[in-house]
């Protein structure tokens, strides 16, 4: 059976109870070592391995169907860190983590996204053009009134193809590829939507989480679905450390040990559809720290807990789970 989208909805991924909103937002906050990487890993590598049965349709060029196009690491520790080495290599770009890397990487993400969005807009005229416009030979075809509009139309599409080889996606129309070929040598690969995987596994407590007003960051948590972002994940060693209005856009929030009933209490805040005359703030908080042993003394009971967390559902429907199967 097939995977592929028929929308921008939630994704139940195989083999697997957790939910991923498509498009999705995770926070995952703890202390050093208390397995936030660990859960990156599983979830990157379970949205990438989704990605791979579904296929990318040019009659719905919206769709983000497909494999992923970019597994874009950031990590402060990136020449030493191994942790998702094994995860879509012939994709993934590692990068060192520093806000003037995040910003850079948002900014070419955005202008990316300009470019594949105008020369997409060419594309599906050219497509329909060939398909409603039949011609036997250029000469024929020349004496079209939209003819110079489709020569535009194609010298945009290939110098974007040049720039984005990445987003190349192969043509199956048969009549389309014989009949650009009357045209030009057509090397029968359009343009597809990007489809992007960012993690950003961070020790440093950036700046700019705790930034809205010119931050291109937050721009592209904003607009992720626009820009093609399917999945961000980013791990944060402090509840602190993510401004709330950063919080408020996330879809998930994994809360592992480590964090104080104030910061618990504050994440809480941040997904205003939890609270009801009968869960508030500090049942919330009792919850999270049962699930972490917060109050265990005796570490050999502690170590049980270690990896614990509690997974908050926020958007677009809110629920509890301790870890991904256990509902609240």
């Amino acid at each position: 059976m097939s995977n592929n989208l028929t929308s921008d909805q939630i994704l139940m991924l195989p083999n697997c109870s957790l939910p991923i909103s498509s498009f999705s937002f995770t926070g995952l906050f703890g202390a050093s070592g208390s397995g936030k990487s660990t859960q990156l890993l599983k979830l990157s590598k379970a949205v990438i391995d989704w990605s791979k049965t579904t296929t990318y349709d040019l009659e719905k060029p919206d769709l983000c169907n497909g494999n992923i196009t970019h597994f874009l690491y950031m990590s402060p520790t990136i020449a030493l860190d191994n942790t998702l080495s094994h995860v879509n290599t012939d994709k993934r770009i590692d990068l060192e983590f520093t806000d003037d890397n995040l910003l850079s990487l948002s900014t070419k993400i955005i202008e990316m996204n300009k470019s594949i969005a105008t020369a997409m807009q060419f594309q599906t005229f050219v497509r329909t053009f060939i398909k409603t416009t039949p011609f036997k030979t250029i000469d024929e075809l020349q004496s079209h009134p939209s003819y110079k509009i489709l020569i535009q139309a194609l010298n945009v599409i290939e110098k974007t193809k040049n720039e984005y080889p990445e987003l190349l996606t192969k043509e199956n129309d048969s009549y389309i590829n014989n009949q650009l070929n009357k045209i030009f040598e057509f090397n029968k690969q359009f343009l597809r939507r990007p489809k992007i995987v960012l993690i950003i596994d961070d020790s440093s407590g950036s700046k700019l989480y705790q930034q809205t007003a010119n931050n291109t960051f937050y721009k592209l948590i904003v607009q992720r679905r626009h820009l093609g972002i399917f999945f961000i994940g980013v791990s944060f060693h402090s509840g602190s450390n993510a401004y709330k209005v950063l919080k408020t856009q996330m879809n998930a929030i994994l809360l592992f040990r480590g964090l104080s009933p104030k910061a618990v209490a504050d994440m809480f805040d941040c997904v205003s559809a939890l609270s009801s005359p009968i869960f508030d703030a500090n049942t919330f908080v009792r919850i999270y720290q049962q699930t972490t042993g917060y109050d265990e003394t005796d570490n050999q009971k502690k170590e049980k807990y270690k990896f614990n967390f509690l997974y908050v559902q926020a958007q677009p429907n809110v629920s509890i789970n301790i870890n991904y199967t256990e509902p609240v």
